[in-house]
């Protein structure tokens, strides 16, 4: 029985205060983790690790691997029905920018080549197949929206796929005997001996270089020690082995400037003009201290480009239709290919970057697929900003890194890139909102609040959780 004038707490009427009881973090009500996927985690996990190689054309040119080669080949057929679903079905950005593009380079270039290069009308067909993989933008956006996989795991998969690039081409590296490598394209791809840059592996990339892009994005959120060794290792097996130089130096400009934009708006600014005035006047230096050096040491991939590039410019010579609409390309297997029409068997397309892409789609094509390329990139520019997400900055930093190579790299070389970048990023941006609520802290509880209270306490809420 309590006391005259006091209640059952032993808190006296008087005093106002009231009384307030802090609970265990277990016993505060939370709500149950709910999983967004469809099947069980570890078939999730199973099918990104499998089916992402595929769209990231990882095997498309390693043809002395049989089966991946083949397989990635017709991967673009296997996923048509989930392009055509995507396209149907999906609400994806800029889709028609995207229908407008494949169509001119599927229905229009062909129908070029046929005037300008005398294609029959099925070898003009066969030229679109390695254009083909821009649709995994669709086919990817409608796998992910199927297997429904948490963000974590999406990301997980991508973390697991970067590391493992590096971590199998460090055991290839030290475990296949000399004698496999070739210095013949035409027998492989992956393991080559050049007069240049000796022994070397064409390791396929895309995995690595965005795993280098997130370790320097998370870097820079949340500074670590074994963060930055984890990036050097990678350039130190990238120059050891790997020996690709435009490709390496693209990686180390874009980490670069992933550091350069996570920095406070002063420094950011400093560290733009130290860069600018130093990195220039230190290429002139390299270059102007030993130019035959350096012409010595590109060797024979700068003497094939100079041919390639004269040969492609006499070609177009002065007549407008062909810069404006470009001439289109052939197979090897058709009936006539570039190599009998220019007399040079070394003649690539593929190694002349943007003019490249000009002389088969024309100024129209090239300004097409920019388009395509800046879309994408502010795109995601628009969607992580405010967002600290390092897998999707290091996703819009792919972007930057293809166009940063492609002055060297044709952008249809591996158009699948692209397709993935963009459908990964924008899936993980709006996964990463549908992820169930972690344990809030320690929460105080009032036993006499009243319903303005309440509602005060219930919008707090849903604005912590929205943030």
């Amino acid at each position: 029985m309590s006391k005259a004038g006091g209640s059952g707490t032993g808190t006296p009427t008087g005093d106002r205060r009231r009384a307030v009881v802090t609970l265990p973090r277990a016993f505060v009500p939370v709500a149950a983790p709910v999983s967004t996927e469809r099947f069980p985690g570890v078939l999730t996990s199973a099918a990104l690790l499998f089916a992402l190689p595929f769209f990231a054309q990882s095997f498309y040119y390693l043809h002395e691997l049989t089966a991946p080669y083949l397989l990635s080949k017709a991967w673009p057929l296997l996923s048509l029905p989930l392009s055509l679903y995507a396209v149907v079905r999906l609400q994806l950005p800029a889709k028609r920018f995207y229908l407008v593009f494949l169509a001119y380079a599927l229905g229009f270039t062909p129908f070029v080549s046929m005037l300008q290069l005398g294609n029959g009308l099925v070898d003009a067909l066969i030229t679109t197949v390695k254009i083909w993989p821009l649709t995994y933008y669709f086919g990817l956006s409608a796998l992910l929206v199927w297997l429904a996989p948490s963000y974590g795991r999406t990301r997980g998969s991508l973390v697991v796929l970067g590391a493992g690039t590096f971590a199998l081409m460090l055991a290839l590296w030290l475990l296949v005997p000399t004698s496999w490598y070739v210095n013949d394209p035409e027998l492989g791809k992956l393991f080559m001996l050049e007069t240049e840059r000796g022994y070397r592996i064409y390791m396929p990339m895309f995995f690595g270089t965005l795993f280098l892009f997130y370790l320097t994005r998370r870097f820079m959120q949340r500074p670590n020690l074994l963060l930055p060794l984890a990036i050097l290792l990678g350039f130190v097996l990238l120059f050891s082995i790997y020996k690709q130089r435009t490709a390496i130096g693209g990686m180390m400009l874009v980490c670069i400037y992933a550091v350069g934009v996570s920095l406070a708006p002063r420094l950011r600014l400093l560290v733009a003009g130290l860069f600018l005035a130093v990195v220039p006047l230190g290429l002139a230096y390299l270059v102007l201290r030993d130019v035959e050096g350096l012409a010595q040491s590109l060797g024979g991939s700068l003497s094939v480009r100079q041919v390639s590039l004269g040969l492609a410019a006499n070609f177009l010579g002065d007549d407008p239709w062909r810069w404006l609409f470009g001439v289109g390309a052939t197979t090897r297997f058709g009936s006539i290919t570039l190599a009998d029409i220019f007399g040079n068997s070394n003649f690539y397309v593929a190694d002349l970057g943007w003019f490249g892409i000009v002389f088969e789609y024309g100024l129209v094509g090239a300004v097409l697929l920019a388009g395509l390329y800046g879309w994408g990139y502010f795109t995601l520019l628009r969607s992580t900003r405010g967002v600290e997400d390092p897998m999707v900055l290091a996703l819009s930093d792919y972007i930057l890194y293809m166009l940063a190579t492609s002055a060297v790299y044709s952008l249809v070389f591996t158009p699948g890139e692209f397709g993935v970048v963009m459908a990964l990023a924008i899936y993980l941006s709006r996964a990463r909102y549908r992820q169930p609520s972690t344990p809030a802290p320690e929460h105080r509880i009032s036993f006499t609040v009243n319903r303005h209270q309440i509602r005060t306490r219930n919008a707090a809420a849903r604005r912590q959780t929205v943030a």
